[in-house]
């Protein structure tokens, strides 16, 4: 049997850092743990609150910390170099995921898992393929 080397994370940014993701390739976590845990290969899915949609499939290439602020809101200074896979442009509500998704729980009131997780949420290999396949 094959081991996965890699695991899946759905970033949730705001629409002004949606654009540095895009035209930088990278993206941050003010969260250490969650720093420590992403490595190189890794799978980003990147969600773009305010307008509820993915935007964009990342592979991690690597990782590294800086003071600098380049996002806006608070500072992020756990970053990651990315690799763009694939964008996907208007093409799936998230509301729409939603009745697919493990990890939320709570479907009617679905936007609270997307707040509430600072961030970023670690996916299952199930919840990342219902979103892929829904993007497709």
């Amino acid at each position: 049997m094959a081991s996965k080397d890699f695991n899946y994370y759905l970033f949730i940014v705001q629409e002004s850092n949606w654009d540095i993701v895009k035209s930088g390739n990278i993206i941050g976590t003010d969260n250490k743990d969650i720093y420590d845990e992403i490595k190189a290969n890794d799978k980003i899915l990147v969600y773009v609150s305010g307008i509820s949609q993915i935007k964009g499939l990342y592979e991690v290439i690597s990782k590294y910390k800086e003071d600098i602020p380049i996002f806006e809101g608070k500072n992020r200074p756990y970053r990651f170099k990315l690799n763009l896979i694939e964008f996907f442009e208007d093409r799936s509500e998230f509301k729409d995921l939603v009745p697919k998704l493990n990890f939320i729980e709570n479907k009617e009131k679905w936007y609270t898992h997307l707040g509430g997780i600072k961030g970023v949420k670690a996916l299952t290999l199930r919840d990342y393929t219902a979103m892929i396949k829904s993007l497709k």
